[in-house]
């Protein structure tokens, strides 16, 4: 098929599928109060506790019973990320208490600078008693979606400071950060850990505003090491994200086209997926880029490998912590007398959050639901390094939570896999969103009609789109292929590599390798021992076993009659 552009869409005005964007080129103007994008997302979504789970299991579920509920707070100009750049920082005209806050941020940046191994174990007691002593700030001075997520990338990074402050990791949240933690992440249908929207979606400014955004115009904000090699970290990522308003323009433009299927639709279509895979080809070549060295617009970005295993990566490690002073409204006054509060277990940012290529994946039908017959996944799925994403939100999982006084284990993921449980630490925005692309194709009460999806008009319409939806899909699963590439360079080949013996890593290290040495001594022992024994029984056994075998079969292939009986 060709990739040449299609001719323009066939009405500049009217728009045939309800595609969740705001997708005007010119300056946005309130629409009829009764249109899907009537209200473009100043206010918070409704809440979401993380805490009470009768609450997450009704909620967490997005209403799109009706167009005009939807409000998905993504956009053409800017896909995922935020419409205005992110509020660099919470001053005085939201109060003090947020103010302090921002400065034992910048104390704990200031102090990893000075230390070794990237501060990760190394940061001085007196830090996190004053810590342990602010006072909590007051959540309802944030109104607006902008300020909320300031709030959520500050806390985040605070919480996350002060468990890996010390080593071993500290296991308890004070509740200075804790309750408001609880309580934005509420607001924003996240979990109180950080994730990818506190590292990349929310953590970005212009460089300079009259230029708009752009790859060359953009910088991250806030990290914990304060290195090129973290900056270049969420770099990466942002870059990806910045494909995304091509790619969600594409998308709607070709359900547009399967609303007519025709013969004038159908060329349009394979168009657009050429498209799609030629930009999904770009983010590939942004990884691999990255995978080899230097990046970005000017190939000035580069993330130094071990730097990252051993000094970035430790930072953004979750757990199962407990946030002091959070409680259910079951907690009995008991526990609340003796100071305990909710322990939770999350998992740390990851790119397989991105609502970016689980849209592609929704979008293409690229179906990433459990299978009977797969290996269950449980907690150690949180903590995944994939890039890969899900498809399915229709049917999110519940956060794991136990009361402190309770012991035992958290249930197992029976119907989940990593790529599902990634959907909940998504913006509640953007999961609204992945809910209403996915319903777009299925029939319910509220949408009689179906569209086709494009996997469906391809395998209706062979010979027109089949050759155009491989290509796309062939272009994710390239994709994949790289980022497991990167994954290698930056996980797996470190793991296997000795940190600084400056890092607080490094007994833990060689304890480890010398464990190691003993073991691989050992089993190759056994093995020298196990393979005379299997020699000795192979000559009178083993061997004469496998060539009697071999000889029946070629006996049975000689026969005349096919399919012959066993002699």
């Amino acid at each position: 098929m060709s990739s040449t552009p299609p001719p323009g869409p066939r009405t500049s005005t009217v728009r045939r599928v309800p595609f969740p964007i705001f997708d005007s080129d010119e300056p946005f103007t309130a629409p009829p109060a009764n249109h899907f994008l009537a209200a473009r997302p100043v206010d918070p979504p409704a809440q979401q506790s993380v805490i009470a789970e009768r609450y997450w299991s009704e909620r967490a579920r997005p209403d799109t019973s009706s167009l005009a509920a939807a409000d998905y707070d993504v956009s053409v100009k800017t896909g995922f990320l935020p419409p205005e750049p992110p509020v660099v920082r919470l001053g005085k005209e939201v109060g003090g208490r947020w103010e302090r806050l921002e400065e034992c941020l910048e104390q704990a940046q200031d102090e990893c600078r000075g230390l070794d191994g990237g501060g990760v174990g190394r940061i001085a007691d007196e830090w996190r008693i004053q810590i342990s002593r602010l006072e909590q700030p007051d959540v309802s001075v944030l109104p607006t979606l902008a300020l909320l997520r300031r709030a959520h990338v500050l806390l985040s990074f605070l919480g996350h400071f002060y468990v890996h402050s010390a080593f071993p990791a500290i296991t308890s949240i004070p509740p200075a950060i804790a309750i408001p933690w609880v309580t934005v992440s509420d607001k924003l249908g996240v979990p109180p850990i950080l994730s990818y929207a506190d590292t990349v979606l929310w953590n970005w400014r212009l460089i300079d505003p009259t230029q708009g955004i752009r790859a060359d115009n953009v910088e991250m904000i806030t990290t914990f090491t304060s290195s090129p090699s973290e900056f270049a970290f969420f770099y990466l990522s942002l870059l990806c994200e910045l494909h995304a308003p091509a790619l969600l323009r594409l998308m709607s433009a070709t359900l547009d086209e399967s609303f007519f299927a025709d013969a004038l639709a159908l060329p349009r279509i394979a168009a657009y997926l050429d498209q799609i895979a030629t930009i999904t080809d770009d983010l590939t070549a942004i990884v691999t880029a990255a995978t080899k060295g230097d990046f970005g617009p000017r190939d000035d970005a580069r993330i130094v490998p071990e730097v990252f295993y051993w000094e970035i990566r430790p930072w953004f490690n979750g757990g199962k912590w407990v946030y002091e002073g959070v409680f259910d409204e079951d907690d009995d006054e008991e526990d609340e007398v003796r100071g305990q509060g909710k322990e939770m277990e999350w998992g740390g940012p990851s790119a397989g959050q991105s609502s970016l290529i689980h849209a592609i994946d929704l979008f293409l039908s690229i179906d990433h639901s459990p299978r009977p017959s797969a290996p269950l996944l449980g907690a150690s799925a949180r903590t995944s390094t994939s890039l890969s994403s899900s498809t399915s939100t229709s049917s999110l999982p519940t956060p794991s939570r136990s009361r402190t006084t309770e012991k035992r284990p958290a249930p197992p993921s029976s119907d989940s896999t990593f790529m599902t449980r990634a959907s909940l630490y998504m913006p509640g925005h953007h999961r609204s969103f992945l809910q209403h692309l996915s319903s777009l194709h299925l029939r319910s009460p509220t949408n009689s009609h179906p569209i086709p999806s494009v996997r469906t008009l391809a395998l209706t319409h062979h010979a027109q789109l089949s050759t155009s939806y491989d290509k796309a899909v062939t272009a994710m699963k390239v994709f994949r292929d790289l980022h497991m590439r990167l994954v290698s360079v930056f996980i797996i080949t470190q793991a296997k590599k000795a940190p600084s013996p400056t890092s607080i890593f490094w007994d833990d290290f060689e304890t480890k390798r010398v464990e190691s040495e003993i073991e691989k001594e050992r089993v190759m022992r056994e093995e020298r021992e196990g393979m005379r024994k299997e020699t000795l029984m192979g000559t009178g056994g083993t061997e004469l076993v496998s060539f009697l075998n071999e000889c029946r079969e070629r006996t049975k292939e000689a026969m005349l009659l096919v399919g012959g009986g066993e002699q």
